[in-house]
Parts: structure tokens; sequence; C-alpha cells
């Protein structure tokens, strides 16, 4: 997801950069025991400069490296739906037990390799012998990941 910069973002880096500013004219006080106007004076353009600078380069890299625009893809939302069903109808887990599946980083790599089997068919690297050693048996996951495995099989008998 890209994160837009708003007028939010570039009023917080101008109000450090006058804060900056002003640090570094205290220290130019206490070191020499005056300020020079002559210095002083066109330090005040800093922060604006600065800002504006960072403002044009933020929208000329965006033109030029654009963001990954994301794609939806409705196999892929179908697959997920229908086996998602089908773990909520054979698996009888609580809440806490779904949502521990779904911040399980392994089980979801799993979702998405057992898409790829549906999607591409099995090979040498990720097949359905693969994927059914992904988990310990007895634990949720691999309760879980049966029914994923059997639902794909089932996916693409259908196919």
């Amino acid at each position: 997801m890209k994160s837009k910069k708003g007028l939010k973002y570039y009023a917080i880096i101008f109000i450090f950069s006058v804060i900056a500013l002003g640090l570094y004219t205290t220290y130019l006080y206490f070191k020499d025991g005056e300020l020079d106007p002559e210095i002083i004076l066109p330090l005040l353009y800093v922060p604006i400069m600065f800002t504006g600078f960072l403002f044009t380069f933020d929208k000329f890299f965006d033109k030029i490296f654009p963001g990954k625009v994301k794609v939806s893809n409705n196999k892929f939302n179908a697959y997920l739906k229908a086996v998602s069903e089908s773990i909520q109808v054979e698996c009888e887990f609580s809440i806490e037990e779904y949502k521990n599946l779904r911040s399980n980083q392994k089980f979801q790599k799993g979702l998405g390799q057992a898409f790829r089997v549906y999607d591409n068919g099995e090979n040498q690297e990720i097949n359905f012998e693969f994927l059914e050693r992904k988990f310990k048996k007895g634990s949720n996951e691999y309760m879980a990941f049966q029914v994923v495995i059997k639902e794909v099989k089932k996916m693409m008998e259908n196919s």
C-alpha cells in the first residue's frame, strides 16, 4: 500500500526545520555573543527551501518510480472464500483459534502455496505431500490445513 504524503507531513517537516534553525541560531549567539543579521537573515529561507525541495523530489520520484498497484485476483478471492467456508464447517474452532490461524505466518504461507498448487498444478517443489508435512500432526494448523488440501483437491477436480 502506497502512503500519500499530505500537507500535514510537509508542515511537520517545516516545523522541525524551523526548530533546527532556531537551535543553530542559538548556538551562534552563544558562540559569538551576538547575532549578525547578514548571516541570520539568509538562513530564514532555509526551512521554506528545504520543505519545497523535499516536496518537489517526492512528487518527482513518485512519477518516476510509481508504487506497486495491487491487482485484485478474483480466482484467489474465490479460493480463500471456499477454503475458509470449508474450515468453518469441518473444524469447530473457537474465535481465538481462528485469529491464531489468521496471524500464523506459516499457515498463511501454506495457503498461498496451496493456491499455487490449485492454480498451476503440482510440481517438484510444491505438491500435496509437501503441504501435508508442513504442520505438526494434531495441531489446529494441521487440522485446518488438511481441510484446505481436501478443498483444493475438490476444486481441482471441478475445474
